[in-house]
């Protein structure tokens, strides 16, 4: 079932929406379990190390998304932990909350702070047991958070425990968002009135085409596609060399100056046709895709206007 985490004891006196968000590979660009992994190891409830065959299931998981199988030994996880001492495990998911919250993408956290300041309660619908993911639920301000509580909140069931909570707090799904990359999170995408495929697995992708679901990805901004996982710039990255414009000769300096991570602001002269393929020669070498500026009259330019708005 979905569980409460009330923010204030006051009740709703009228129905209102929600956002409803799955975590792996929505919220997050994969997987939790290796962070949570890591801190259950550090407080000794895991005592064997990460192995080749962890990091190879929750590649294929960062890949491909949720399977059958995967979320076989999922549940067969959560029984595992039966007997465990719940301080621990409070200790552990304290000390996963940070990473978690610092892996939550950041157009993720644009979306969340929009249905915020639109009065939505948030809520986190996740298989992820309740002790191990409440702290992580405060960080980010949700009101409320999906856990292993009766059902398991998966699939039909997750669908159902939603349906069941919302009930009980008079929530509008007509009127709520759900945001999800996995297929088997259909049935939960769509009981509500704004259902959102986030990173879609390729079933996702498939239903969301026939159903005419948007389709989003909260490591690009609105609008950028990807194509098996690629946004446009990183596909003209690879193409982009130097030997592929023999009628230039450019000398490129001082490129280990821009950050391989973190906030960067790059001013470019701009003052004939072939910069931009200087400035694309120089972001390739970096290995960074950026976001810019430009007059309205390029995006409504035909065909470069489409091909601008992707990049």
């Amino acid at each position: 079932m979905v569980t409460e985490q009330e923010k204030s004891a006051a009740t709703p006196a009228a129905p209102t929406s929600a956002a409803i968000f799955d975590l792996d590979r929505t919220l997050l660009s994969g997987a939790s379990g290796p962070i949570i992994g890591e801190a259950l190891r550090h407080v000794g409830l895991l005592t064997t190390p990460s192995s080749t065959l962890e990091s190879l299931a929750f590649g294929v998981f960062n890949l491909i998304g949720e399977t059958w199988p995967s979320m076989l030994v999922t549940r067969q996880g959560a029984r595992a932990a039966r007997g465990w001492s719940v301080d621990l495990v409070r200790a552990a998911a304290e000390r996963a909350a940070e990473p978690l919250a610092e892996a939550v993408l950041p157009y993720a956290q644009q979306m969340i702070a929009e249905h915020r300041a639109q009065g939505r309660l948030l809520v986190m619908a996740t298989t992820t047991p309740e002790d191990l993911i409440r702290p992580l639920a405060e960080a980010l301000g949700f009101h409320y958070d999906g856990t292993i509580d009766g059902e398991f909140v998966w699939g039909k069931g997750k669908a159902r425990s939603v349906a069941e909570w919302a009930f009980r707090r008079g929530i509008d799904l007509d009127t709520s968002y759900a945001y999800s990359d996995s297929y088997y999170d259909v049935p939960l995408l769509s009981i509500v009135g704004y259902p959102r495929a986030v990173n879609p697995d390729p079933r996702m992708m498939a239903v969301a085409a026939l159903r005419r679901w948007p389709v989003v990805h909260f490591d690009v901004p609105s609008g950028v596609p990807k194509f098996a996982g690629m946004e446009p710039q990183r596909v003209l990255m690879m193409l982009a060399h130097p030997q592929l414009f023999p009628w230039m000769r450019l000398d490129i300096e001082g490129s280990d100056l821009i950050p391989r991570h973190g906030p960067a602001v790059l001013v470019a002269n701009h003052r004939s046709y072939i910069d931009p393929i200087a400035i694309g020669l120089l972001l390739a070498k970096v290995g960074r895709p950026v976001r810019f500026l430009g007059k309205k009259e390029v995006f409504d330019a035909p065909m470069v206007g489409d091909l601008v708005k992707a990049l």
